[in-house]
């Protein structure tokens, strides 16, 4: 009699604790799911980087044909896809060419970009296309 209590209560024991098992394991693979479909979310404008001296203006080149964005690899990606600028009051301007330096990128433009310089500087957005 006790050996079939016994029995009885190992089976018991040994049922409930796959149940817990796979109940975890269930629990374990929603959450997997939910970190591999939540992506970091995409970025399709920018702000040129807060920085002044001689030769810049709040990003704006002043001596050179260029803007100067804090870099990241986000940043870099939709630059390096893009062609255009286009600027809150409405404008677009296109860009020639792009470089990473130190901790910036360098954005090239065929034109002085003081014409748009109260569009372009920081902190206004600007979105690339």
């Amino acid at each position: 009699m006790k050996l079939r209590v016994l029995l009885g209560l190992l089976v018991f024991a040994l049922t409930f604790s796959c149940k817990q098992k796979s109940e975890i394991e269930e629990k374990a693979q929603q959450e997997q799911s939910t970190e591999t479909t939540a992506e970091a979310p995409k970025i399709t404008s920018i702000q040129l980087a807060n920085y002044s001296d001689e030769n810049w203006k709040n990003g704006v080149g002043l001596t050179f044909n260029m803007l100067l964005v804090d870099y990241s690899k986000e940043k870099f990606d939709l630059i390096s896809k893009g062609t255009e600028l286009h600027l809150p009051d409405g404008q677009k301007v296109q860009y020639i060419g792009y470089e990473t330096k130190n901790n910036y990128i360098h954005i090239m433009l065929k034109e002085k970009p003081t014409t748009y310089a109260a569009a372009l500087e920081y902190p206004n957005e600007i979105t690339i296309k």
